[in-house]
């Protein structure tokens, strides 16, 4: 029987023989490969899977190798983290399998580690072997004792092939069969020459052809292995960053589109095609560009994965108020109507009774504690109908994809049907699914594709585009394993058993870039940047030994109308587009923000002035006008306020206001300072009924910390001092101010010998910062100055201001404030007269920000280090 290994084949000569010959079943690796051969895609793996199939073997899903092994685990292995010891193992119980290594003899090393793996992988192939099944790293193994009938076929792309793919075809390959072998006299091709050496002794004949005029990719593969010189064809750019390098390869790509270069005939190839996809798919979008990118993303990392992770969430945890919303807001249901979500903001609804309550019916997700597999997944199923998930999936061709690839998952999910299960173990085995199972990151036909090196072994295109040329990236790093480690490898290697070692793996990445260089017809782009994140990188070693000078790209066209636009932002002509002149306007808005010029109305100064004698102030407002003029204005001008939503916490302001409340009503009670404390419990509860306090979270417990923050603040000297008598409570009053009207109130004065003594609380444990100085800095206090005012003109006339003060409740002591003068004080109301006269409300916040920590405007105001290039206002 004659078979025979190909050498150094010449170009299209295989596409030559299959259009002269009689049929032959073409074997590829990929659909890339098969499309180069103008064949249907058939891989050795698709090929046993038949040979199993007729012989009543079943391949597990990746789903049932999953609940399978985590069986072996908890059987084998003492754990309580059964999932992650079973992905602690999983890649070297595929290694032992895909060896083919016989387990009876590795168990028998001296090991106490490859013991346990041996044992282990025993377990796990039992559990197969009972359901009739084999693990994907074994079809070819399995496959191979099982063919009955030889095939002719033709093997062409697998060009390191591993030792279960050798026996398979060796069982399966028939008179006249043929694989093709790159195997040139280098040291890098040690393995495929044992490859060829081993097919010889089982009577496979070496068939090697003559030199003919090399092509490109074999110019290129000879200046890699001899370096020679490399062909004027193939370049090397080098670029700052990611995003220069992509839009600069893409550029190209676009450049060759418009030049009638068909979009099949170029190929995108990054050695980390997951670094490099969400770039690529992005720039592309803005450019215009087909491009397809085939690597696989969990199914937990799409849209629909993360729904359905949070819907099991969510029933899980009873509907919680922050995951069910979220859940039901999601772009891909949008199942709460802006009415009801602006009501359940106010309510926080965290029950299925309280979501009911506001119209939202949820009975569909109050599931059960126990079912059978096949309810559970006939209950999800409905859930996704109910939501119409797969009508919110269609903007998102993945999405789709992603939907469908989920109802495979259950499928596999739902057996054995009558199995009960709890819905924690129902949900474990979705969860676990959804980490496993992938799609492609943007799938799609036709169009400028991105792939891996291994995944266009023997394909041809026109032109080969190489991202990410750089040490770390190409070639990528030999990877070891915590289990089956390199060096474990050495010493079972040394008993016999054949396992891939460190040195393997390195070969494998060069075979991989040599076949790569046989690719292109005619240019190859290597493209080199200078940065990943901040981290300086190297040139790809590759490069230098094809000889190649990494040059700067060359100038191309713009090739997006974003691009476009910025260039002619800063240009006097305009281009023919609706956006450009608003991005202009927006631009030379921006530049005048971002200069020393003064403040003008994209600032706050409107110019448009209001009537001081006709606006009342508090001393808040005032305080707020002195440390950011447009806080003021946005808040009591604009009246802009952050949505209404429910208390689950005591906010800094209701706690003031609770706190505040059950001070006046226990001083309201009695005229002795002293019995304050005795009186505070019973304040405290009427105030929070006064307050109508939300219910929040462990109450009980903490008003009782609240409250005995009050009774000792009460017992301080400080709040009660020597011969001093309370006399007034929450004293409002109303005036004018140094041409300014004001109203306020005081919280508490008392009557001592020497005068009135004025106190207002604080929750905080540190004075009021006050308005902003000359320098910009929030100190000058003017709270106490206007209650004094107040106090000695208005409420009681001829009467002396003894002392006026900051009390802190959290503290229980006195919080000092040096007083203006009133100099400086008719300044400042003269200067707020100024602003309102003139329309002046800058975003001016006091040097250190302070005015901002808790400003709730933040989303429509421009603070930032830019005010320090303004005049000081």
């Amino acid at each position: 029987m004659k078979r025979f290994v190909y050498f150094n084949l010449p170009d299209n000569y295989l596409n030559q023989q299959l259009a002269k010959h009689q049929p032959v079943k073409v074997i590829t690796p990929t659909l890339q490969t098969a499309r180069a051969l103008k064949v249907p895609h058939q891989s050795l793996e698709t090929l046993a899977k038949q040979s199993l199939v007729e012989a009543g073997i079943q391949v597990a899903s990746i789903l049932m190798e999953s609940r399978l092994l985590r069986t072996a685990v908890s059987r084998v292995i003492q754990t309580s983290d059964v999932e992650g010891t079973t992905r602690a193992f999983s890649s070297a119980i595929k290694a032992v399998l895909r060896a083919g290594i016989n387990l009876e003899s590795l168990a028998g090393v001296s090991s106490s580690r490859t013991k346990q793996l041996a044992l282990l992988t025993q377990t796990y192939v039992s559990l197969l072997r009972e359901k009739g099944m084999v693990d994907a790293a074994e079809v070819l193994w399995q496959a191979s004792g099982v063919i009955t009938k030889r095939q002719l076929v033709l093997i062409y792309g697998y060009f390191h092939p591993r030792i279960d793919q050798l026996h398979f075809l060796n069982a399966i390959a028939d008179h006249h069969s043929v694989i093709v072998l790159p195997c040139p006299e280098s040291s890098n091709f040690v393995d495929n020459q044992k490859a060829v050496d081993w097919l010889q002794q089982q009577s496979w004949q070496v068939q090697v052809f003559k030199e003919t005029k090399p092509s490109l990719g074999k110019q290129l593969q000879d200046c890699f292995l001899n370096q020679t010189i490399v062909p004027a064809e193939v370049k090397a750019h080098i670029y700052a960053h990611l995003e220069s390098e992509v839009r600069g390869t893409l550029a190209q790509v676009k450049n060759l589109l418009s030049q009638g270069t068909p979009a099949n005939e170029i190929v995108l190839v990054a050695r980390d095609d997951q670094f490099y996809g969400p770039t690529v798919l992005d720039v592309a979008y803005e450019y215009n560009l087909p491009v397809s990118a085939l690597y696989g993303v969990p199914l937990n990392a799409t849209r629909v994965g993360a729904w359905v992770q949070l819907l099991l969430q969510v029933i899980q945890d009873k509907f919680p108020f922050e995951s069910t919303a979220r859940l039901l807001t999601n772009p891909l249901c949008c199942a709460l109507s802006a009415e009801v979500w602006q009501e359940a903001r106010k309510q926080h609804p965290s029950n299925l009774l309280a979501w009911q309550n506001l119209g939202v019916n949820l009975s569909l997700l109050d599931w059960q504690y126990e079912d059978t597999r096949a309810n559970w997944v006939e209950r999800m199923q409905d859930v996704l109908n109910k939501f119409n998930l797969l009508q919110g999936a269609e903007p998102w061709a993945r999405e789709i994809v992603a939907f469908y690839q989920f109802q495979e998952v259950l499928v596999d999910l739902s057996k054995p049907e009558e199995e009960v299960i709890s819905l924690g173990e129902f949900a474990a085995d979705v969860m676990g699914s959804l980490a496993l199972v992938t799609v492609p990151a943007q799938p799609g036909n036709g169009g400028v594709e991105l792939h891996t090196p291994l995944s266009i072994f023997g394909a041809k295109f026109q032109h080969v585009f190489v991202l990410g040329a750089v040490e770390g990236i190409l070639p990528a790093p030999i990877q070891d394993e915590p289990i089956l480690d390199f060096y474990e490898r050495k010493l079972l290697r040394q008993q016999g058993f054949e396992f891939d070692d460190a040195a393997q793996a390195a070969r494998r990445e060069i075979i991989s870039f040599y076949a790569l260089l046989q690719t292109p017809t005619q240019s190859l782009t290597f493209s080199y940047l200078q940065i990943i994140g901040k981290e300086a990188t190297l040139p790809s070693s590759y490069l230098s030994k094809l000889g190649l000078e990494i040059v700067q790209p060359p100038p191309l066209p713009v090739a997006s109308l974003e691009e476009a636009r910025q260039i002619y932002l800063r240009r006097e002509t305009l281009l023919d587009d609706d956006v450009l002149p608003q991005a202009i306007h927006a631009w030379n808005v921006e530049k005048r923000r971002e200069g020393a010029n003064p403040y003008d109305e994209y600032d706050g100064v409107i110019g448009l002035p209001l009537d001081p004698d006709k606006r009342v102030f508090s001393a808040s407002q005032l305080t707020a006008l002195g440390q950011c003029p447009f806080k003021w204005f946005a808040n009591k001008v604009l009246h802009l306020a952050e949505v209404e939503e429910a208390e689950e916490e005591l906010n800094s302001s209701l706690r003031g206001s609770l706190y505040h409340r059950s001070l006046e009503l226990a001083l309201l009670n009695t005229s002795d300072l002293s019995k304050v404390p005795e009186n505070l419990e019973t304040a405290f509860v009427q105030a929070e009924q006064d307050l109508q306090l939300p219910l929040l979270p462990a109450w009980e417990a903490r008003r009782t910390e609240h409250l005995n923050v009050l009774i000792r603040a009460c017992m301080q000297p400080e709040f009660c001092q020597t011969e001093a008598e309370f006399f007034q409570v929450e004293q409002k009053f109303v005036g004018e101010w140094y041409g300014l009207i004001i109203k306020g109130q005081i919280d508490r004065i008392d009557r001592t010998p020497q005068g009135l003594i004025l106190l207002d609380y604080k929750t905080s444990s540190q004075a009021p910062r006050g308005i902003k100085d000359e320098f910009g800095k929030a100190n000058i206090d003017i709270q106490l100055p206007l209650y004094i005012h107040f106090a000695s003109t208005t409420l009681f006339p001829g009467e002396t201001v003894h002392q006026a003060y900051y009390y802190s409740l959290t503290k229980g002591k006195k919080l000092s404030k040096k007083q203006p003068s009133p100099e400086t004080l008719q300044a400042i109301a003269q200067k707020f007269k100024s602003y309102l006269q003139s329309g002046y409300y800058p975003v001016a916040p006091d040097v250190e920000q302070h005015s901002c920590q808790y400003c709730p405007y933040d989303l429509v105001c421009r603070k930032g280090s830019r005010q320090s290039r303004k005049a000081s206002i």
